[in-house]
């Protein structure tokens, strides 16, 4: 985890760096987006099918055609039940991560934007049961973890005068030690200022 923490710092810092020599960073040159919408968590038989799911990033040029930026999000992944002898519990899925993004501008084709980076979650499986607990407890889930995010983003118009719209298509893969892992596929109408 420390290496990928300092992946990421790195990363940040390139980054920041990378603009040439005296040239200042320029507050009109900063983008905003923000999306709302679906995600589907493929990450095992008990998973629910999916929630609500918004995000939100801002990015800064480095070139013409790319452009960098942190962004995150919040899923409610919903919630599923298991039963063990005679007793239910219910699971509540959910994670929030953020992610550095290394976005590319595309001039023509159906894709607008593409980004991928690193980044960290938050994933969460919570318990909730009236007695006998302690039996359900190896299903629960916290902690930090790293990720991989990419993201698209396809009909959306090239000009954008003040705001463009265009449908985000995301994944996000992240490594939950003694579980599977965790693969999120997110659809969610996006708003770039």
């Amino acid at each position: 985890m420390k290496r990928f923490i300092t992946v990421v710092l790195v990363a940040g810092a390139l980054a920041g760096v990378s603009r040439p020599a005296g040239a200042a960073m320029q507050l009109d040159a900063w983008r905003g987006h923000i999306s709302i919408g679906y995600t589907l968590p493929l990450i095992d038989a008990l998973a629910p099918g999916g929630s609500m799911s918004a995000g939100v990033g801002v990015d800064y040029p480095l070139a013409p055609a790319w452009r960098v930026g942190p962004a995150v999000s919040l899923n409610m992944l919903g919630s599923s039940q298991v039963t063990r002898g005679s007793i239910t519990a219910s699971l509540d899925y959910g994670i929030f991560e953020g992610a550095l993004l290394f976005t590319h501008v595309n001039a023509n084709g159906p894709i607008a934007r593409w980004s991928v980076g690193p980044g960290v979650a938050s994933p969460n499986i919570d318990l909730s049961v009236g007695a006998g607990g302690a039996g359900f407890s190896d299903l629960t889930v916290g902690g930090i973890r790293p990720e991989l995010a990419a993201d698209a983003t396809l009909l959306m118009s090239r000009r954008m005068p003040i705001v463009a719209v265009g449908l985000e298509l995301g994944a996000r893969v992240v490594p939950v030690p003694s579980r599977a892992t965790w693969v999120l596929l997110s659809a969610r109408f996006g708003v770039h200022f």
